[in-house]
C-alpha cells in the first residue's frame, strides 16, 4: 500500500477517521494536527504514522509526503526560534521559570507551503485543537489559499531543499542553531509536550 493508504488504515484502527470516507486534504490535515505533540523516534513519516505522535518537524515531513502523493506540490520550511517568555507567553509556570533562570531555549521547527489552486499556502499542524484552550495558536481550520498562523517566531527561515532527508536535515539545523543547548532543548520539549498531553487530556473547566 502507499503512505496515504497506510495513514488511512492507521487513522481508521484509532477510531480517528471512518473506514466509508475518502481522505480529503482538510482531513489530512486535521488527523496530523490532532495528533498528540509528542517527540517520535525519527523525524520520519514512517515514525510518525506508527507512533502516532510527532513534533512540528515529523508532523510535517508527515504532511509534505501525504500532499505530495495527493497530488499537491509541497515545501518543508525549517524556522530557527527560540522559546521565550515573550514569544511564548501561554508556556506553564515551569517552563516560563526555566526560561527566566537559564535564558531562551533554541529550537528549530518545522513547516509546510502548499501548493493548491495555483498559489502557496502556509500550513502549521504543530499544536492540536484541544490545545487551543490553554491559549497555544492552534490552527482550528483548513481553508484552501488561506494563510496559518505559525506555532513559533521565526529568527530564521529556511527551505528544505527538494533532495533533503528531513530527519537529516532537522539534525543539520539543530547543529547550527542549537548547538550545545542540544540536551536542554530536548528535556525543555519533552517537558512541553508531557504538560500538553496531561491538560489537553484533563477535561476542560467550566
Amino acid at each position: 500500500m502507499g503512505l496515504l493508504q497506510d495513514f488511512k488504515a492507521a487513522a481508521v484502527q484509532r477510531a480517528r477517521f471512518p473506514d466509508d470516507e475518502r481522505l480529503t486534504n482538510a482531513a489530512l490535515f486535521t488527523l496530523v494536527r490532532d495528533m498528540p505533540f509528542e517527540r517520535p523516534s525519527e523525524t520520519t513519516p514512517e515514525a510518525a504514522m506508527a507512533e502516532w505522535r510527532g513534533t512540528g518537524p515529523a508532523k510535517h515531513a508527515l504532511l509534505q509526503a501525504l500532499y505530495e502523493e495527493f497530488g499537491l506540490g509541497a515545501m518543508l520550511i525549517c524556522a530557527a526560534h527560540e522559546f521565550t517568555a515573550a514569544s511564548h507567553p501561554w508556556l506553564p509556570p515551569h517552563l516560563l521559570d526555566e526560561i527566566a533562570r537559564n535564558g531562551p531555549v533554541p529550537d528549530v521547527h518545522m513547516f509546510l507551503r502548499l501548493h493548491i489552486n495555483g498559489d502557496w499556502m502556509t500550513i502549521d499542524a504543530t499544536w492540536p485543537l484541544a490545545a487551543a484552550r490553554l491559549g497555544l495558536p492552534v490552527n482550528e481550520r483548513f481553508e484552501e489559499n488561506h494563510e496559518q498562523t505559525l506555532a513559533c517566531d521565526p529568527d530564521e527561515v529556511l527551505h528544505m531543499p527538494p533532495s533533503s532527508d528531513a530527519a537529516e536535515f532537522e539534525q543539520i539545523m539543530l547543529a547550527r542553531h542549537v548547538g550545545d543547548a542540544f540536551d536542554r532543548r530536548n528535556r525543555f520539549i519533552d517537558d512541553l509536550a508531557a504538560w500538553l498531553g496531561q491538560e489537553t487530556a484533563a477535561p476542560a473547566q467550566p
